[in-house]
């Protein structure tokens, strides 16, 4: 009798001394497993700005004779057709690359026998998109021809402006864009410096 009395107290004991841990970490409720460690990845662009692109352009044309020996007259204003292409690379939301514009238009200046015709340009854009629209600027190397003398003759200078293109397709835009062009030639031995001046509509399509 008295080795079963034994035998029952030392379960007992043995039973205690394995619940006493388990009181405490009931008494502080469940144990919440670590936080996971997510690396967070930047969302990539709404739209895809990247690659080739051209299209067809309408000007209107205006600007003055900033310096000439017989005085500085105001371009008689006219309307011209264009062309363009270029290509965009992108980062972020940052679009940028070179472009090629062309407009076609020829007219004279107020009262003055001179005349101007035709705009070459080749730019470099930098723009900020937000989807589907973007606004850039740009500055450039422009060509253009005066009449004088009783010769065309060459002008070089630099040209730089603001614009906005919103696509309305997947592949397809429209845009605005003012552009200013700072020309100059040497005519006779005279130095002759002019501005000519763009607003322009433009209609493209990205490849």
């Amino acid at each position: 009798m008295t080795s079963t009395k034994s035998l029952v107290t030392r379960v007992s004991a043995l039973a205690l001394a394995c619940a006493l841990p388990i009181v405490p970490a009931l008494a502080s409720g469940p144990v919440a497993p670590p936080p996971q460690v997510v690396d967070y990845v930047m969302p990539a662009p709404a739209f895809d700005w990247a690659g080739a692109y051209g299209g067809l352009s309408y000007s209107a044309v205006s600007g003055r004779i900033t310096q000439a020996p017989g005085g500085t007259p105001d371009m008689e204003s006219v309307n011209g057709w264009g062309a363009f292409a270029g290509y965009n690379w992108q980062r972020g939301n940052f679009v940028f690359g070179p472009e090629l514009s062309y407009i076609d238009f020829d007219t004279g200046y107020v009262g003055f026998p001179e005349r101007q015709r035709n705009a070459l340009e080749l730019r470099a854009r930098a723009g900020y998109a937000v989807n589907n629209v973007m606004f850039y600027g740009f500055v450039g190397a422009a060509r253009s021809e005066l009449f004088g003398l009783g010769v065309w003759n060459s002008q070089n200078g630099v040209s730089y402006g603001l614009g906005a293109q919103f696509h309305v397709r997947s592949n397809v835009f429209v845009g605005v864009e003012a552009a200013r062009r700072n020309m100059s030639a040497t005519i006779g031995g005279a130095n002759v410096e002019n501005d000519i001046d763009t607003i322009t509509l433009r209609i493209g399509y990205q490849f």
